[in-house]
C-alpha cells in the first residue's frame, strides 16, 4: 500500500485498525464511487484514528466502513438521485452487508465525532467545492455574501484570513474524471411569475445557547414558493418555518453567483424607523421572480437587528411551472428550532 498522505497520519496503535477499515471502503469506492469518495473517506477513518480515545475501538471493521461512508455521502449529497455518482443509502447499508439500523448509528457518531454537517468544507469533495456556499459565504461590514462574486482585494483578503478554501477560478482538482455536479451548471431562466422557487434555509447564527447547538448541530428547512410571491411572503413563511414569535425589522441580500452584481442588493420594509435610504428595493412589492435568482444561487436573510439571526438560503432548483398547490409552503425541517427569546442564565 502506498504511503499515507498527510491527512492519513494515523498513531502506530491505530495503523492496523486504519489498514483493516480502509481495505473494505475502497472497492465499494472503486465500485460504486470514485477516487475523490476514497479518499475522503480516509481522511475520515484516519481523523478518527487520532481521536483520543479513538472510537473505532469499539465496533466491527464494516461497521465502521459503512458509517463512515454514510457520513460522507450525507455532507456530500450522496443520496441526493440528481448527483454522479449516487446509492440510496439502504443500497449503501446492503453492500456494506450491515443493518440500517448499525449503519445510521456509526455514520451519527462518526458525523458527532468530527463536527460534520451538509456542506461542511472540511469534508466536501474537492469537486463540489466550487458549488459549496458554506465555504464562501462570509461578512463583510456586516452583509453576508458570496466571496465568489466579490472584488478581487475582498477575496484576497479572505484566503489571507483562511475563510474561503482557494481565490475562485484557481482551483485544481486531480481527478479530471470526476464529475461535475448538476449543482455547479448554475444556468438562468428567463423568469416568470408560473416557476415554483424550492429554497434551502439554513440557520447561521444568532442567541443560542451551547446547549441547544450541541443538540441541534444544523437547523434547516426547505421551503417552496412561487415567482408571482413577494419577499414579503417569503419572510412570512420563513417565520412561521423557524417558529417565532414576535416581529421584527429584516432584510434580503441578494447578489450572489447567480447576479452579475458584485454588490449585495438589499430588500427590506421601509419604515420610519428603519435605516431605508440604503436599500435596492421594498420586501412588500418585490417578487421573487424580480431578483435575479438561478439554481444554485445563494443569498442572506437577517431578521431581528438586535438579536441578529443569520440565515443562508440556496435555491435548489426552480421549476418551470407550478404543481397544483397551496404556496408558499415548508416541505422540510431539520433540527429543532431554538426559542426566539433564549435564556443564557
Amino acid at each position: 500500500m502506498a504511503a499515507p498522505k498527510q491527512t492519513e497520519k494515523v498513531p502506530n496503535a491505530m495503523q492496523d485498525k486504519f489498514d483493516r477499515i480502509v481495505a473494505i471502503t475502497d472497492p465499494f469506492a472503486q465500485k460504486h464511487l470514485n477516487k475523490e469518495y476514497a479518499q475522503m473517506i480516509r481522511k475520515a477513518v484516519a481523523a478518527l484514528c487520532r481521536k483520543r480515545p479513538s472510537p473505532l475501538k469499539q465496533g466491527q471493521d464494516k461497521s465502521w466502513a459503512c458509517g463512515i461512508t454514510h457520513a460522507i455521502g450525507m455532507v456530500n449529497f450522496l443520496y441526493d438521485p440528481a448527483q454522479d455518482p449516487h446509492i440510496s443509502a439502504q443500497n449503501l447499508y446492503k453492500a456494506f452487508g450491515v443493518s440500517a439500523s448499525t449503519g445510521q448509528a456509526k455514520s451519527k457518531q462518526t458525523r458527532d465525532s468530527l463536527d460534520m454537517v451538509q456542506l461542511d468544507p472540511d469534508w466536501c469533495l474537492p469537486s463540489l467545492m466550487d458549488d459549496n456556499p458554506m465555504a464562501w459565504l462570509i461578512s463583510v461590514d456586516g452583509f453576508i455574501m458570496d466571496a465568489r462574486s466579490a472584488p478581487r482585494v475582498v477575496q484576497e483578503a479572505a484566503l489571507a484570513k483562511g475563510l474561503i478554501p482557494y481565490l475562485p477560478g484557481e482551483a485544481k482538482i486531480a481527478d479530471s474524471s470526476t464529475p461535475v455536479s448538476p449543482r455547479s451548471q448554475n444556468h438562468k431562466k428567463s423568469a416568470s411569475s408560473h416557476m415554483l422557487y424550492r429554497l434551502e434555509v439554513f440557520l447561521m447564527g444568532g442567541p443560542i445557547t451551547e446547549d441547544f447547538i450541541a443538540q441541534h448541530p444544523e437547523v434547516s428547512r426547505v421551503i417552496e414558493i412561487k415567482g408571482s410571491h413577494t419577499l414579503q411572503q417569503l419572510h412570512q413563511i420563513l417565520f412561521k418555518a423557524f417558529d417565532r414569535e414576535e416581529e421584527h425589522l429584516y432584510e434580503f441580500q441578494v447578489g450572489g453567483t447567480g447576479s452579475q452584481d458584485p454588490k449585495a442588493m438589499r430588500y427590506g420594509l421601509r419604515t420610519p424607523f428603519s435605516d431605508s435610504e440604503d436599500l435596492d428595493g421594498e420586501v412588500s412589492t418585490t417578487r421573487i421572480m424580480d431578483v435575479g435568482l438561478a439554481a444554485g444561487d445563494i443569498f442572506g436573510y437577517w431578521f431581528d437587528f438586535g438579536d441578529d439571526w443569520w440565515h443562508q438560503i440556496n435555491v435548489l432548483d426552480i421549476i418551470d411551472k407550478t404543481p397544483k398547490g397551496k404556496y408558499p409552503k415548508i416541505v422540510s425541517r431539520i433540527g429543532d428550532s431554538p426559542p426566539q427569546y433564549a435564556d443564557f442564565d
